[in-house]
């Protein structure tokens, strides 16, 4: 992954005609050096809105560029002249060797959302001849369509942003906004946090992290989104089974049956599966429903081989059948009646075990509350039953006994007792509602009995007024009964059967699920994390020391595996740190993450721009050791960009031992062309 700056160029028409800079960038260090206030932000910011990364400045949608290249420039000899249009052009190379030149609008009537790419170095060669396209920057979609900006920039660095995590929407793309500023230190607000001023109005969790982690080309996030995706495909496999469940039960309730042996959450062993099945309500017994269908077709065979009967032929027959449903009509009322009040009291129990529940719940609470305010206050309260906890009175003269006080419960023991008896009052309110279910499929099945029942006696009386020679109704509706519910029961069977074969498939994803759960490390960092950390610490240390930290020894300096900022003994760097000191910082970790790429494969872009780096007034030792360091960028094949106002005599005495380009500007770095 590779970015370089090749070429600047700023464009102004003025009312005293064309202005402008051109200013190219080398291999390795690069130093531009103006005094201040005579444009050498407008460089820097001039290339970060060229390629259209204003918005890690702000979330406002502002030309970032000063007056020079907005409104009215400054000349040597204080001239003010009015700029009638203003443009910016940057050209890029990348690790391909593909160089594109970045063209953009400052003030213009062209609209400057819009940028221009030519796919060639129109820039540094005037005869180069390039395909053109144009793309849209700062509108939503920049970073995800094709014809967006961002997209492009994207695919030119070879990176491939991961999706991370928002606040408040759908995960979504970890923006080069966010990126940028690890390698990119702007004059405002750049140097206020370490390792960078990362935006975080993008709602992005955790932003500063997930910047750390693809600089870094981490595997922590990856293995932390691929088990919250694990997770999350388990809760859904959950949920799932257990709509299938519900609607596997319903079904079966719906024809008088109950499922048997069935999970009510998902199992691992699909085998487990094999051993459920459907029972049905028999008299009052639950019998396989497989068994009953085969007892119902047996009787449909009996029925279809003989003749069916007249009614004065089975005049008695009927007679004695009518008598017998009638007693099982009463039986049946009977033992309904008896459930119903059983039902009645049954709940009457469970709504008041729930208000136990609630109440202990809030005792529990209270308890707990209690307990808190003693551990923050550190006091302990001694309370005893013979004492007045207010005034330490004693309390001899009560209504009750001496000898029946006793010593009140500690608050820790309270709450444990409160624990256990919520724990068994949920218990039984789960054994409570699971009887309650079966005594409502009771009163269906006994419903269904009755509708049965009265249905054969209309029948039976309907055939004992009939004609003697008419053949008998009730053994044709009989007939007709119990093939209408063998289909419906194959029909119940059926269903069922499909609904155990999509848990089973649930049961294999479920069981897959916790395999790719069981294979994931233990440890939130891999290896490879571990040994980039070790080295970007060692870096770090290093340079630190190199810059005259002193604060305290640089070897005591660690990089937080939670946060990834620099910390000591377990608590970040902050306050205690001079300003000075924390500018060293910032420049030690920022240049350790440009040379940890040269080492370990990272997702750096090899490029690293500081805009003003002496801040703080650090000292000019430091700043000579900064430049020193930086200048062996180009021995690893990687870029530095420093602007700077540092005295021009300290200045030219480093970089003159060194191996980099400058770029003096006596005067403005806008000049007449």
């Amino acid at each position: 992954m590779t970015l370089r700056l090749r070429h600047l160029r700023l464009r102004a028409s003025t009312s005293a005609g064309p202005y402008g800079a051109d200013i190219p960038f080398c291999p390795g260090l690069t130093v531009i050096w103006a005094d201040n206030t005579k444009g050498k932000s407008t460089c820097m910011q001039g290339m970060l809105y060229a390629l259209g990364l204003e918005r890690m400045l702000s979330p406002r949608r502002e030309i970032p560029l000063p007056h020079a290249m907005t409104s009215y420039l400054e000349t040597d000899t204080k001239e003010r002249h009015h700029i009638l249009e203003s443009r910016v052009s940057l050209e890029i190379g990348n690790a391909a060797g593909q160089i594109v030149t970045v063209h953009r609008t400052v003030k213009s009537l062209v609209d400057n959302r819009l940028i221009s790419v030519d796919f060639g170095p129109t820039l540094t060669d005037a005869n180069a001849t390039a395909k053109h396209r144009n793309f849209f920057a700062v509108d939503p979609g920049a970073a995800q369509r094709e014809d967006g900006f961002h997209h492009f920039l994207e695919e030119f660095l070879g990176w491939k942003l991961p999706q991370v995590r928002r606040y408040d929407s759908a995960d979504a793309k970890l923006y080069l906004e966010t990126i940028f500023p690890l390698f990119w230190v702007e004059q405002k607000a750049g140097w206020s946090a370490i390792p960078a001023a990362i935006p975080t109005y993008l709602r992005i969790r955790e932003v500063h992290k997930r910047a750390i982690e693809f600089i870094m080309d981490l595997d922590v996030h990856k293995l932390e989104l691929r088990r919250l995706q694990l997770d999350d495909l388990i809760a859904a496999n959950v949920r799932e089974w257990r709509t299938q469940w519900d609607e596997a039960d319903k079904l079966a309730r719906r024809s008088g049956c109950r499922i048997e042996a069935l999970p009510p959450k998902p199992t691992s062993i699909s085998s487990e599966l094999d051993a459920v099945h459907l029972s049905i309500a028999e008299n009052k017994d639950w019998i396989p429903l497989r068994t009953q269908l085969s007892r119902l077709r047996s009787q449909v065979a009996a029925a279809l081989a003989t003749p069916v009967p007249s009614v004065g032929a089975s005049s008695a027959e009927l007679e004695r059948q009518l008598q017998e449903i009638g007693g099982q009509i009463e039986a049946v009322n009977t033992e309904r009646l008896k459930v119903h009040n059983a039902k009645r009291l049954k709940s009457t129990d469970i709504e008041s075990l729930k208000r136990r529940i609630k109440s202990l719940a809030e005792d529990l609470q209270k308890n707990q509350d209690v307990q808190k305010l003693q551990r923050y206050s550190g006091a302990v309260a001694d309370l005893t039953p013979d004492r007045c906890p207010t005034c330490e009175q004693s309390l001899i003269d009560t209504l009750l006994s001496q000898e029946a006080l006793a010593a009140v419960m500690p608050i820790e023991d309270n709450i444990e007792y409160l624990r256990s008896q919520l724990k068994m009052f949920e218990d039984i309110l789960a054994r409570e509602e699971h009887d309650i279910r079966s005594i409502e499929q009771a009163v269906s099945r006994m419903d269904r009995e009755l509708a049965e029942y009265y249905s054969r006696v209309r029948t039976l009386r309907a055939d004992l007024v009939s004609a003697g020679s008419s053949p008998s109704a009730t053994v044709i509706e009989e007939r007709i009964r119990t093939e209408s519910r063998i289909r419906e029961l194959e029909g119940v069977q059926t269903s069922f059967e499909e609904f155990i074969q999509g848990l089973k498939l649930l049961a294999t994803t479920y069981s897959g699920l916790l395999k790719d759960r069981a294979e994931l490390p233990s440890d939130k960092m891999t290896a490879d994390d571990r040994a980039k950390f070790r080295e970007l610490t060692r870096l770090l240390r290093e340079q630190a020391r190199e810059y005259g930290f002193s604060t305290f020894d640089p070897a005591e300096l660690t990089i937080s595996e939670d946060t990834y900022r620099p910390e000591k003994e377990g608590f970040e760097i902050g306050f205690e740190t001079s300003a000075s000191d924390a500018i060293r910082l910032k420049w030690a970790y920022q240049l350790a993450l440009l040379e940890l790429d040269s080492e370990i494969s990272t997702n750096h872009p090899g490029v690293l721009l500081f805009d003003e780096p002496r801040q703080q007034s650090s000292a000019k030792v430091s700043f000579e050791s900064l430049l020193q360091r930086a200048a062996l960028a180009k021995q690893r094949n990687q870029q530095v960009i420093f602007s700077t106002s540092e005295e021009l005599s300290n200045l030219q005495r480093i970089t003159s031992e060194l191996d980099c380009s400058e770029l003096i500007f006596p005067g403005y770095v806008i000049q007449p062309l």
